[in-house]
């Protein structure tokens, strides 16, 4: 019993630990990508988030960005949905996501949101935390991580 108990413990740990990597190598990626909206503009982070081998995907990881409206400006993950408004897309909790994006950006300028989102290997509904943050007062970013 001793023996089972502490390798659940070790296994709660390791998983906490990736968790909280994941956590900071989010946020890390949305604030080195407004700081490139910011330096070298728009046009060019929106090229740069949408090149699926570039600097903004590693991995899982992508950026993504959105206008205020919810038209999809660059998508690291899947070019297929860049141009397209996913305004009223909802989880299967009824999370209106694009509507939570934005008012996290216009009304925080940054912050969290844990919904579920199609994971790409399985197809399934999967539990997801993404890392807002407003570029300018029409254009936001962000990332995630599947939990």
């Amino acid at each position: 019993m001793k023996i089972t108990l502490k390798i659940i413990i070790s296994l709660l740990i390791t998983v906490s630990f990736m968790f909280a990597d994941a956590k900071t190598d989010v946020k890390q990626l949305v604030e080195d990508g407004v700081q490139l909206c910011k330096t070298k503009g728009i046009e060019v982070c929106l090229k740069t988030f949408n090149d699926t081998n570039g600097a903004f995907v590693k991995g899982s990881l992508y950026v993504f960005a959105i206008d205020y409206n919810g038209l999809t400006l660059a998508h690291g993950g899947n070019n297929k949905i860049v141009g397209k408004n996913l305004y009223k897309i909802k989880d299967p909790n009824g999370t209106m996501l694009f509507q939570e994006f934005i008012k996290i950006a216009k009304t925080k300028g940054e912050g969290w949101l844990d919904y579920k989102w199609s994971h790409p290997s399985t197809k399934l509904p999967t539990a997801k935390s993404s890392f807002i943050k407003a570029v300018d007062d029409n254009i936001l970013i962000g990332s995630g991580y599947y939990k």
